[in-house]
């Protein structure tokens, strides 16, 4: 399906034409100064609602890749920790325009601008944590599976003139599937939190689920904690190749800094479970990040 690796798109030339949609409701500008970042398959730039006055995020992308049946159940999810989708809008001949509402930055820019060595302060850390856990329950409860949860795609909104998390939540669902719509077994997202079975699928047909998610989390919280990725390219060869032979007792988890929070250390080890059957559900992850709410608030 190509969706491998969004980051791979290249960075996109701009016209500065103004462009108007939906009798004049929705309105951006095709340049440098509005353009936001490079979502799944297209371009994010700053908007406006001129009916709310307030500004947006508007998604360009090639009609051909929006897939009415995926965005009918986006509309229906109704969570604070999932971006909220306005409008599907035509745009041209070619192109349309997917509108949502707007945070102050995605993880990755305040990881590596705002955080110091890349990681985040406890604080924000588990605020990451609840919030990815509801959005994710939100998502898990009408069967989606994301695919593609990875730092770009987590929108954070800051408390008033500070680097403090307000709210994290879950954005991009362009490559988002329901598991209502049969098994998935084809390679899909982002290589370095690619859970270890879509990887396989490079070897073999793999099946899998909800799981693929919790291990790109698992990924996710590591590189907040530790400042770094897991895994390289040449792990991340091993890992699927040791999935597509199921040779799970080959693999070491990745070394976690000594004195990392023992609740912590649970929860990045259950989540980066090789093995798919034995790592943390949904479920699971919910009932951990409630337990690191309630020691915060202890």
């Amino acid at each position: 399906e190509g969706d491998l690796e969004s980051e791979l798109l290249p960075v996109p030339t701009f016209s500065n034409e103004e462009f108007s949609m939906a009798d004049g409701r929705f309105t951006f500008k095709d340049s440098e100064e509005d353009f936001i970042g490079l979502g799944g398959f297209g371009v994010v730039f700053r908007g406006k609602d001129e009916q709310d006055d307030k500004e947006v995020a508007i998604k360009r992308v090639l009609k051909q890749h929006i897939k009415y049946s995926e965005i009918d159940v986006i509309r229906s999810l109704h969570s604070s920790y999932l971006i909220g989708l306005i409008d599907v809008c035509n745009l041209d001949e070619h192109h349309s325009c997917i509108v949502m509402e707007l945070c102050d930055t995605d993880l990755d820019y305040h990881i590596r601008t705002n955080a110091k060595c890349r990681k985040l302060t406890p604080t924000n850390l588990r605020i990451l944590i609840d919030n990815l856990a509801r959005g994710y329950k939100a998502l898990n409860e009408l069967r989606i599976v994301h695919r593609d949860i990875k730092p770009q795609n987590i929108l954070v909104q800051y408390t008033p003139c500070s680097y403090q998390f307000s709210a994290a939540k879950i954005t991009d669902f362009g490559i988002c599937r329901s598991m209502e719509n049969g098994e998935m077994s084809n390679v899909a997202g982002s290589l370095y939190y690619m859970a270890p079975e879509v990887g396989a699928n490079l070897l073999k047909t793999c099946q899998y689920d909800a799981e693929v998610d919790m291990w790109s989390i698992g990924c996710l919280i590591y590189q907040c904690v530790v400042g770094e990725l897991p895994f390289d390219e040449c792990s991340l060869c091993k890992l699927f190749l040791h999935t597509a032979c199921a040779n799970y007792d080959a693999y070491d988890q990745p070394d976690l800094p000594e004195g990392t929070d023992q609740e912590m250390t649970v929860l990045i080890r259950s989540l980066l479970e090789i093995e798919a059957s034995k790592r943390a559900t949904p479920q699971d992850f919910f009932d951990s990040a409630t337990r690191l709410r309630e020691l915060l608030i202890d």
